[in-house]
Order: C-alpha cells, then sequence, then structure tokens
C-alpha cells in the first residue's frame, strides 16, 4: 500500500469506537490497525465493535476498550508467509511490520493472489529466451523508466554468459506455466564485489499491485545481510513515485539526486 492508503486502515487509540465504525465501512476491509507513532499496538475488527456493544459499550468510548491487543502480523522477513497466515486468521487484510514493531504495509487476501506459487531463484544461461521475453512484455512507461536504451536487457544477456560471474547476480521471480516457467520479476545487483551494491527492480505488468516487488526486496536482503554488506543502493527516476513509497516502505533513505539526475536511494544494513 501507499502512505496514504495505510492512512486509510491505520486509527489511534483515543478515536471513539463512533468514528472507527465509519471508518471500518469507508476502507472497505472490514479491519482497522490501532498504531501509536507508527509502532502497531492493536487490530479492530467490525466484530470487535459488536461484541464491545453487546457488552454494553458505547460508541463515544475510546477505540482502546474494543480493539484487540494480541493482532495477527508478519515481520518483513517472514512476507511470503503473508498468504497462509490470512487464510488462518481469516481477516481481509494483514499488517506488515519490521524489527520495531512499525507498521511498513498492509497486505490484503487481493495482494497475495498468486504469490505462493512464485519461487524466486538465480538467472541460468538456459532462462535466456524466458529474459528476453520479460523485457519484451514491458509497457512503455516501464522502459522508459528501467530499460531505457536497452541498457539493463544487454547486461542481463552479458551476465547470462557469464562475463562478470564475481560482480553480479541476477534473480529471476517464476512461477509454473504451460511451458515451463514464466518470468513475472527480476531483480540484480551489480558490483556485489563492493560493500555497497547497485540494485534494479521489475515486475511483470500484469503482476503488478501484488507486492510481488516486496517479496524481491526481502530476498536480496535475505542474501546480501548474511555476506556483510553494508546495504543496497539504487537510482529512480523522479517521476516513479509509487517507488519511490515501496522503497522508503523496505527501508531505503533517499540521498537526493544522483548525476544522471535520478533520485539516490540507500538502505543501510545495521552493524
Amino acid at each position: 500500500m501507499l502512505t496514504t492508503e495505510l492512512e486509510k486502515v491505520t486509527i489511534s487509540a483515543e478515536t471513539t469506537v463512533r468514528t472507527a465504525l465509519q471508518r471500518l465501512c469507508e476502507n472497505g476491509q472490514q479491519i482497522l490497525f490501532v498504531t501509536e507513532n507508527g509502532v502497531l499496538r492493536a487490530s479492530l475488527t467490525d466484530g470487535d465493535v459488536r461484541r464491545f456493544l453487546l457488552k454494553d459499550g458505547t460508541l463515544d468510548a475510546s477505540v482502546s476498550e474494543a480493539a484487540n491487543f494480541k493482532p495477527h502480523y508478519v515481520f518483513t522477513t517472514e512476507r511470503r508467509n503473508a498468504e497462509s497466515v490470512l487464510a488462518e486468521s481469516k481477516f481481509n487484510a494483514l499488517p506488515i511490520v519490521d524489527e520495531e514493531m512499525r507498521l511498513v504495509d498492509v497486505v490484503t487476501m487481493h495482494d497475495t493472489v498468486n504469490l505462493g506459487n512464485v519461487k524466486i531463484r538465480e538467472l541460468l544461461p538456459a532462462d535466456l529466451p524466458m529474459v528476453m521475453e520479460f523485457f519484451d512484455q514491458m509497457a512503455g512507461d516501464t522502459r522508459a523508466m528501467f530499460n531505457r536504451n536497452d541498457v539493463n536487457r544487454l547486461r542481463a544477456i552479458e551476465h547470462l554468459k557469464c562475463t562478470q560471474p564475481d560482480k553480479e547476480i541476477h534473480f529471476a521471480a517464476v512461477v509454473p506455466s504451460e511451458d515451463g516457467e514464466l518470468m513475472v520479476g527480476y531483480v540484480f545487483l551489480w558490483d556485489i564485489d563492493k560493500k555497497l551494491p547497485w540494485l534494479g527492480i521489475a515486475v511483470r505488468e500484469d503482476w503488478k499491485g501484488h507486492h510481488l516487488g516486496r517479496q524481491l526486496l526481502d530476498h536480496l536482503d535475505a542474501w546480501a545481510k548474511p555476506k556483510g554488506y553494508g546495504g543496497l543502493m539504487l537510482t529512480s527516476v523522479p517521476a516513479n513515485v509509487r517507488a519511490h513509497a515501496l522503497y522508503e516502505r523496505m527501508g531505503f533513505s533517499y540521498y537526493g539526486v544522483y548525476p544522471d539526475s535520478e533520485f539516490l536511494y540507500i538502505k543501510r544494513y545495521a552493524v
């Protein structure tokens, strides 16, 4: 979710139950998340409100009297488990929190469709036809933002020829298809011989909006952190506002404008 969308499903503990009911009707998820300074404290469903009112609670009481202070949630490092947790909890939405319990995202049942079938693995030379098809299906705006002058396609081809095996690593997110596998996402790191490698990421056009980008970035973190890297960095065109929101939710900070006029984002790992 974008920051503005997160605001639609969050509420403070001091809010009245009356206002919370209005918010529950408006957001369509039948659940709100109680936060304090960005930290997840509780959840509130329409069922919680009904039970509270049946016990002689009032609409003018604060949400803190009706909320569930043992909410279901998933850490960012376990995001791929969101679909199964959602199914078990029977909720329409599930909060994603960082190690300090800060709410960074909310995943809905719609978002998790098909994610259980996704496998992220390193690209192999035999994947060249799949990689070519992935770049071919990109829409014009994606090409402008991710593959100007075909630079990233050519770089992927060179990598598959094993020209720089010790300086780059490329991963594909794939799902089963009639022809074997379909590439639905792509993420890579350049300059992996340095402490702060560059990353690039792209998601298949008809898979956008399903939180696959977050899963790809989680995969990079899981690969890079144990190897002692200082963090990751990337640049993004100013117009790619949705991606900027994703990067910031995933722990990247804006560091200004890079010499090529793109925005520079860096995520630093704790020592």
